[in-house]
């Protein structure tokens, strides 16, 4: 199985972390279903966080450290050699989010393994939308936000 996903804040490791306990511990050991297991996650999904929006932090000339909210994303895509290597990694990635809500200006932090996955990530970028964040009643760009791309294969 293939999964492909972003990571990032407390919420996203809360997400991870629940992903890894009831789809991978419990489904390999054969203690509890499948299908039990996708229940108790959604239930843990929607205790407490309903609105569990995906944030990410970033600087506004003049006003300083603000959070843009992602509001659509497509999905990376793991490439073909990393999968025939059996290979997971992530790319981090730094970019600012325009006026409009726009992914503007990537560029590669790290990666590891360097370069597998780069290209699916900056491909990646280019999917996302976010929530214009406004200033004064107006639009402004956001810049220095960090996004890290994980992709875990597994099986």
């Amino acid at each position: 199985m293939v999964n492909i996903g972003v990571r990032t804040g407390l919420p996203q490791s809360i997400l991870l972390c629940a992903r890894i306990i009831f789809f991978r511990q419990f489904r390999e050991t054969k203690m509890i279903s499948r299908i039990f297991a996708a229940t108790v996650f959604a239930a843990l999904l929607s205790v407490g966080n309903a609105s569990l929006a995906e944030t990410y932090s970033g600087q506004v000339a003049g006003v300083g450290e603000v959070d843009v909210e992602l509001i659509s994303s497509g999905t990376p895509t793991f490439p073909r050699r990393a999968k025939s290597y059996g290979v997971s990694g992530a790319v981090v990635v730094r970019f600012s989010v325009d006026a409009e809500g726009n992914a503007i200006s990537p560029v590669i932090v790290e990666s590891k393994p360097r370069r597998m996955f780069d290209r699916s990530a900056m491909r990646y970028m280019e999917t996302l939308k976010f929530k214009p964040v406004e200033v004064d009643g107006k639009a402004a760009e956001v810049k220095d936000v960090l996004m890290t791309v994980a992709y875990v294969l597994e099986g």
